[in-house]
């Protein structure tokens, strides 16, 4: 391998992440949804709206190149856009099971067991 090959390798080498970040297209708006917080107006729900856009937006400056897809800058703009409007009061949707009461799997104490002692 000669001198200039091994230049040009060296170039294209620090290139290439700047080029898969410049095909990176940059997200528009949440994929996430969000609803107006109990006793919010919907033009409050529209101004914090606007507000978390812009801070979502802002959060993904500092984001570094193993965050770089469009799949990874949408989850990362959806998590603070979600943070922001939770944070103002609105409603998000979180991951979770719901569980009425006891758990079905619990085991249940024998009758003749005393309460216990506080």
């Amino acid at each position: 391998m000669n001198v200039n090959t091994r230049v040009w390798m060296g170039r294209a080498g620090l290139l290439a992440p700047l080029l898969l970040a410049a095909c990176t297209v940059l997200p528009e708006g949440p994929s996430a949804l969000a609803l107006p917080g109990t006793g919010k107006s919907l033009e409050q729900f529209r101004v914090d709206d606007g507000r978390c856009r812009g801070y979502a937006q802002a959060q993904l400056a500092g984001k570094g190149a193993a965050e770089s897809s469009s799949h990874g800058m949408q989850r990362s703009y959806d998590d603070s856009y979600q943070q922001c409007m939770y944070a103002s009061g609105h409603k998000v949707p979180v991951a979770g099971q719901m569980l009425s009461g006891v758990p079905a799997n619990a085991a249940t104490p024998p009758a003749d067991t005393p309460p216990p002692r506080y």
